[in-house]
């Protein structure tokens, strides 16, 4: 992370073009604290990190990794993040959309909102007879998706309230009704 400062003040210099005083307005910091963020004074908290990353539209792996060049390539987009392609993907691309160069190896662009899916899915998605089964299909996936995600939030939940030790003290009311409004779902 030794260039995660240099990242940071190229970010609000360059493409936000905005003075520190009023990123850090806008992230809820002081100005110093943004001051010794770019200075390399200081790393931010795993909070503010999201915070940065979704100010400046990029994901950590760009802010973290320092084999990443300090301008933005457009598969560091915080708002693109879950369009990302990876291994064992399969992306769905219109027909004649794949062409082949002189030594024979295929391109295809991939195309801005195209659909992947995972192996499981691309199976799913090979019997699918029509484009509404396929829609249907979609439409499934990101339901089972998401109802995947909130249960396993909520048994994480779970096992960390557990591992809490009792407090001794009473909890303020505005303490713990500010943390349940902070809670998703």
């Amino acid at each position: 992370m030794r260039r995660l400062h240099l990242k940071l003040f190229y970010l609000r210099t360059r493409l936000k073009r905005e003075a520190q005083g009023v990123t850090a307005k806008t992230l809820g910091v002081r100005p110093a604290t943004m001051s010794h963020l770019e200075q390399g004074r200081s790393l931010p908290t795993l909070p503010m990190l999201l915070a940065l990353c979704k100010h400046y539209d990029v994901t950590p792996s760009y802010l973290l990794d320092d084999e990443r060049p300090i301008d933005p390539a457009s598969r560091d987009r915080w708002s693109d993040r879950d369009s990302v392609v990876a291994r064992g993907n399969w992306l769905e691309v219109p027909e004649g959309a794949m062409v082949t160069t002189h030594d024979g190896v295929r391109l295809v662009a991939v195309q801005p909102g195209a659909r992947f899916y995972d192996a499981s899915a691309q199976t799913q998605r090979i019997t699918c007879p029509t484009a509404a089964a396929a829609k249907e299909l979609e439409v499934g996936l990101q339901a089972a998706s998401h109802k995947r995600d909130h249960e396993l939030e909520e048994v994480l939940t779970r096992e960390l309230m557990g591992q809490r030790k009792p407090r001794s003290k009473p909890v303020a009311k505005s303490v713990l009704k500010s943390a349940m409004a902070q809670m998703p779902g």
